[in-house]
């Protein structure tokens, strides 16, 4: 299968889809029934363009998928962030493994996604260094 040579808004929602697996399935997520809708715009405004089809080339499919992944596990979060632990007959009921799950992801998403953020920045300098402990040297003129 080769990758993607260009998405659609519909492709994009699909790819998300796909992305949230099983958890889509339990949230009952579909691709038609709007629930990628506001994830899109959110990743459309991080990768600050107006529309998916004026992303194009390798490095930037890629840079959309990764902010994509990102977004819809922001939103995977937003959305189960209220559901809550009960023990009842059935037994003991942990919906915030959900939570942990997707936190743990959107972590993950937003750690790739880093190196797209125009404010991430690494830089190395040189540490100068006295040793207070080092033996006086007379002939030393600094």
């Amino acid at each position: 299968m080769a990758i993607p040579s260009s998405y659609t808004d519909a492709t994009l929602k699909a790819y998300m889809h796909t992305v949230l697996g099983a958890v889509a399935t339990t949230l009952e997520w579909t691709v038609d029934g709007g629930d990628y809708d506001e994830v899109l715009n959110e990743t459309l405004f991080a990768y600050d363009t107006d529309d998916v089809a004026d992303v194009s080339g390798r490095s930037n499919l890629l840079k959309l998928r990764t902010l994509a992944r990102r977004e819809v596990w922001r939103a995977v979060m937003g959305e189960v962030s209220g559901d809550y632990d009960f023990k009842d007959e059935s037994g003991d009921n942990k919906r915030s493994q959900v939570f942990r799950q997707a936190k743990g992801m959107f972590e993950q998403a937003a750690g790739e996604a880093m190196v797209y953020d125009q404010n991430y920045l690494v830089e190395q300098d040189a540490i100068d260094y006295d040793d207070p402990y080092q033996a006086y040297d007379e002939n030393d003129d600094t």
